[in-house]
């Protein structure tokens, strides 16, 4: 149950009137700035509360999706069986050690997003590709589908060139 009507106040602003299904609410937008907002239900307001123009700024940008914007659980669930990160530590045999993620390429051999690596506990997040060298027993934080985790990890064990 939707419905919108907008009201002139001479003098005062404008109002707003949103019916929901669980409220009607009441904005009165005064030409000072100031905004006044009543949830009313069955004739009766419920909760009432006074913005200021910043106050009221924000809580726009927040309803608006101008800040954060929500993701459909539909596209959530999709991308949850679609996307998996992946904790994959070199073995000391790896044709990875002593290379840069720019000289063996990952994301393009393979499908897969290096996106931090774990070196003695430190998480180095979007190492430099070009200056940071893989080590014995790193930890590549990776992201990627199950194909092409599987293929990232036969392309570590591989022999060394």
């Amino acid at each position: 149950m939707d419905f919108f009507e907008e009201i002139d106040l001479p003098t005062v602003g404008k109002k707003y009137i949103i019916k929901t299904i669980d409220f009607e609410i009441n904005i009165i937008v005064h030409d000072s700035g100031k905004k006044d907002i009543y949830f009313i239900k069955d004739d009766q307001v419920v909760f009432e509360v006074t913005l200021n123009y910043n106050e009221a700024k924000n809580l726009g940008l927040i309803l608006t999706e101008a800040i954060y914007k929500t993701v459909p659980k539909d596209k959530i669930d999709y991308i949850q069986k679609q996307l998996i990160f992946e904790w994959i530590k070199i073995p000391e045999n790896s044709y990875f050690i002593g290379k840069t993620l720019s000289e063996l390429d990952i994301r393009r051999k393979s499908g897969v997003s290096v996106i931090a690596i774990i070196r003695d506990n430190q998480v180095n997040i979007n190492p430099d590709p070009l200056n940071f060298k893989i080590n014995h027993q790193d930890i590549l934080v990776c992201i990627g589908n199950r194909n092409q985790l599987r293929q990232l990890e036969e392309y570590i064990l591989q022999p060394p060139i």
